[in-house]
């Protein structure tokens, strides 16, 4: 008889060392340092800001939103395989310490994600709410636990849309509930949500209670979170396991006209093809420079916006530097009849466009805020800056790795 326990235990530790293998990579970076001190400041912003907010700013329906979305999201880690579909199938019926022990494991690492959530929003809750911190994380343990419960039951469930309608479902009941609890409702109120929740969960008991493990879902599933978390260690170290899915974006392709056809700029035209097309790069430039525009703008000083849009220049440069391992391993590169100096110095002037472009974004941020002088300054100090970064710094890092 097989023990799923202790399968469990083996698949369990086996993703640590996984995981463990990357995160000294990645924790070691010169990134984190910055990133550290990114944070530090932005905690001291963040709290001076929520100090000047008016006594009417609506922080019960942010709270809730911000809880309700993370509440919702409840994948169950199983840390099943492809080959599980065959070999684990057969002994179905014994794998419900396994399952146990998945469902166990998922709510202690959501808790933390939760955990997470409180500390961001501790300084709004403390300013404006009269619930006790301590009673809102208890209760959104409690509805983490729910929301798990009928997350697994939804892998049950074969029609799409009706996970779709399921999901919106759990975030509206997640936000209410919130809502509710950081505005003293009436305790009839409450106990309304309770039995809402208890009928939903009876009638999912019921829809589920003759199907079997949906395998594929779980495998999918399972394949999905290793390869976001895989696509995260990449922008650090290379990483063999990871499926690199291109992407399309035919409406990227006129700027990619401008790069003309001869033989030297065969290297240019790759890397930028890969930038639009290639892994997450693209999202990520995308993502780094919408989150820095805003926190540009939302900085009270203009020392403060300057720095910020400083640190968000080395973070998307230090990022998007993964293009220079992107293909490594490919053996074609190898064969063009171009030298090494002219991949580096395409990649390096590939980055620089893309650096001056997200500071031209940040200069005029600063411009519209009505600082002009610290808009002009920017926009002079960022281009030296980013020289320094790519033709100095990093370009030292590139001649190490070699």
């Amino acid at each position: 008889m097989m023990d799923s326990r202790r399968l469990w235990k083996e698949r369990f530790s086996r993703y640590v060392s996984e995981i463990r293998r990357y995160l000294r990579y990645m924790l070691n970076d010169h990134l984190l340092f910055v990133l550290l001190i990114g944070l530090g400041a932005g905690a001291v912003m963040y709290e001076k800001w929520v100090q000047v907010l008016s006594p009417h700013f609506p922080y019960a329906v942010v709270e809730a939103g911000i809880f309700a979305l993370l509440l919702a999201y409840s994948p169950i880690r199983t840390f099943l395989k492809e080959a599980d579909i065959v070999f684990l199938l057969p002994a179905e019926k014994q794998l419900g310490s396994y399952i146990r022990c998945s469902f166990l494991f998922s709510l202690v690492a959501q808790a933390c994600v939760l955990l997470l959530g409180l500390l961001a929003v501790a300084p709004l809750h403390f300013r404006f709410a009269t619930v006790p911190l301590w009673s809102l994380a208890l209760i959104l343990w409690l509805l983490k636990g729910w929301n798990l419960f009928i997350s697994w039951k939804e892998t049950h469930l074969i029609d799409s849309k009706a996970k779709w309608i399921g999901n919106i479902g759990r975030i509206w009941l997640n936000s209410v509930a919130v809502y509710f609890v950081l505005m003293n409702a009436p305790f009839l109120f409450l106990l309304s949500l309770v039995g809402i929740m208890i009928a939903i969960t009876f009638y999912f008991m019921n829809a589920t209670k003759q199907k079997a493990l949906p395998w594929e879902q779980l495998i999918l599933q399972e394949e999905r979170a290793m390869m976001r978390f895989y696509r995260l260690a990449n922008l650090f170290t290379d990483v063999p396991h990871l499926k690199e899915q291109a992407k399309r974006r035919r409406w990227l392709d006129p700027p990619l006209k401008f790069i003309s056809m001869r033989k030297e700029n065969a290297f240019r035209y790759l890397y930028a093809r890969t930038f639009v097309r290639a892994g997450d790069y693209f999202g990520l430039y995308v993502r780094l420079t919408v989150i820095g525009c805003f926190l540009v703008y939302i900085v009270p000083n203009g020392y403060g916006k300057v720095i910020a849009a400083f640190f968000f220049l080395y973070a998307t440069g230090v990022q998007l530097f993964a293009l220079s391992r992107h293909h490594r391993g490919h053996v074609l590169i190898q064969l063009y009849p171009l030298p090494v100096s002219a991949q580096k110095k395409a990649l390096l002037q590939l980055l620089l466009w893309l650096l001056l472009l997200q500071n031209v974004l940040f200069s005029l941020v600063l411009a519209v805020s009505g600082l002009w002088t610290a808009s002009l300054s920017l926009l002079g100090l960022g281009v030296v800056f980013s020289y320094w970064l790519l033709f100095m710094y990093l370009n030292h890092r590139w001649r190490r790795s070699l």
